[in-house]
């Protein structure tokens, strides 16, 4: 019962401290001001609490993408403008947004280099299942996708089939760098 009177109080203290501060405004305006300045004082309940934990976690999130993608276009040597000129860095995945030329082995690979940089820096994954990422840029054709990736000699393989996942090898991260340097450079000169 102890617990019940203590939220009472608390419940009536609130109520007497709106009233308290807008106990000098005038009708019509007080009944609205009582009501906005409640609505302050009165304590989050559990869901709001959530929400707003969610925006802030997102605000950090973005934050978080921003100083990655400032750091992976250094380590390319490139400016954030220059990096983003290839890629369309999305909440949970990056994007190339250049053509890709060549036959569908050389797409492949090129792809594969490209965004498993992009996971790994900018998102800190690893270890990823190609199999989406390449069908968002329209490579379709991905039967001997292991095959082809495993003949580089530059990406990790582990799985089987459908769940195959593929990580850039650490020895092949520089030269990727220096390739999407190159890349990008090319590509905002025209």
């Amino acid at each position: 019962m102890a617990k019940k009177d203590s939220n009472d109080e608390n419940i009536k203290s609130i109520i007497q401290r709106a009233i308290d501060i807008v106990k000098d405004i005038e009708e019509p305006y007080r009944l609205k001001a009582f009501e906005v300045v409640l609505s302050k004082l009165w304590p989050p309940s559990f869901e709001e609490k959530q929400k707003l934990k969610e925006k802030s976690l997102l605000r950090t999130g973005e934050m978080d993408i921003k100083a990655k993608i400032e750091e992976f276009a250094a380590e390319c040597d490139l400016s954030v403008e220059q990096l983003t000129s290839i890629y369309d860095f999305q909440k949970d995945k990056p994007l190339l947004i250049i053509p890709l030329q060549g036959n569908h082995a050389d797409r492949q690979v090129f792809a594969s280099r490209f965004l498993l940089a992009a996971y790994s820096e900018v998102y800190g994954v690893e270890w990823v299942n190609l199999r989406q990422p390449l069908s968002e840029h329209q490579i379709r054709s991905l039967a001997n996708l292991a095959k082809n990736l495993k003949k580089e000699g530059i990406f990790g393989i582990r799985g089987t089939k459908k769940a195959t996942e593929y990580k850039l090898l650490d020895t092949a991260k520089h030269q990727t760098y220096s390739m999407i340097h190159e890349f990008a450079i090319g590509h905002s000169q025209g």
